[in-house]
């Protein structure tokens, strides 16, 4: 196995984690065949050939890992539904209990796990045998206050769980669940977009603005027209070049992502750059204006902005400039721009 080193300890790396992955499966294959027991777990009102109802997840910092298909969920939603349990034998127990868990998980070489909501119904407590097919009613209303999340250090998942509680081994069957959270604040509302969506009748004065300046040899200026967006609304703005004495190759505008891991001195954060667009190619003249527009549906694994997920992690994206000179040199300047989910998004 590959190993890498993390502090003071050893990880398994992702691609033995996936070995490990697949030993586990086929162990719980060979448990479920000597526990003689299956559990279905069935959700009420959701159809599990319905696009409505599902929706396909992948984990896009796994390649070997298959796209799940998982039930789909709001976070004002009650989850219900039944486990079917079928024994295929006279199975003792001491009580069956079903959950709802949320749980956050960082590092997923390390997995340190983090359960930050749940809800527990408990049947037969005072234990006894199955012997026939036995269906338990279940519903859970428990707040879920943060989306379901796969990135590269992190994630937040949601899962019903099944425990048949026996002396020598439980039978565990789980349940997936997908949870898209609607912006409390802004996700209701109606697009306001400004029908002058032409750039030369675009007023960019009450947008944002990034200067980029060295020396005497180059200014310019980078406009967009605000700094909240939904995720599938569009970056409109423009790169005004006011001096212009160096060399100028090639300008790019990216949607750079950036995952923070803790909080304090020992935060630590990865980034990533999602999509790339090329904005010029030449060097331009002085009061040359360069138009910009970013649709954000074109651009993958994006996210709302996560802002302190339990105090564990955030999420942020950025618009990045970059300016690169014939002999390399580049010139960059970055601004933070806020993401969240309208209602009916995906």
């Amino acid at each position: 196995y590959q190993r890498r080193v993390h502090g003071n300890k050893f990880v398994l790396s992702r691609q033995s984690k996936n070995v490990c992955d697949d030993l586990n499966v086929m162990l719980k294959k060979i448990i479920k065949k000597v526990d003689a027991c299956v559990i279905e777990i069935k959700l009420k009102d959701k159809d599990p050939n319905s696009s409505t109802d599902t929706i396909v997840v992948d984990d896009p910092y796994d390649k070997v890992k298959e796209p799940e298909k998982l039930y789909l969920f709001d976070s004002e939603e009650t989850v219900n539904g039944s486990a079917i349990i079928k024994p295929a034998k006279k199975i003792a127990h001491s009580g069956i209990k079903v959950e709802f868990v949320g749980q956050i998980i960082i590092n997923p070489d390390r997995e340190e796990k983090t359960e930050f909501t749940g809800q527990c119904q408990k049947f037969f407590e005072e234990g006894g045998e199955l012997s026939s097919e036995t269906t338990l009613e279940f519903s859970f209303d428990c707040p879920k206050k943060y989306e379901s999340y796969r990135g590269l250090n992190a994630s937040v998942s949601y899962f019903v769980r099944v425990t048949i509680q026996k002396s020598v081994k439980n039978v565990v069957q789980k349940e997936d669940l997908w949870v898209l959270r609607v912006d409390p604040k802004h996700g209701a509302a109606a697009d306001n977009l400004d029908k002058k969506s032409y750039f030369k009748e675009k007023d960019f004065s009450k947008g944002v603005c990034m200067e980029v300046g060295v020396d005497d040899a180059l200014h310019i200026e980078f406009k967009y027209d605000k700094k909240l967006f939904h995720l599938q609304e569009r970056v409109l703005g423009q790169v005004n070049f006011k001096v212009v004495s160096l060399d100028l190759q090639m300008g790019e505008v990216s949607i750079v992502k950036r995952e923070y891991i803790g909080v304090g001195d020992s935060q630590y954060f990865e980034t990533e750059t999602l999509q790339k667009y090329e904005i010029m190619d030449g060097t331009p003249i002085a009061g040359e204006l360069v138009p910009i527009r970013l649709y954000l549906t074109s651009v993958p694994r994006l996210t709302p902005t996560y802002e302190l997920i339990s105090n564990l992690f955030s999420v942020k994206y950025y618009v990045n400039l970059v300016l690169i000179t014939g002999d390399g040199k580049r010139y960059f300047k970055q601004q933070e721009i806020i993401l969240y989910r309208k209602q009916g998004q995906r």
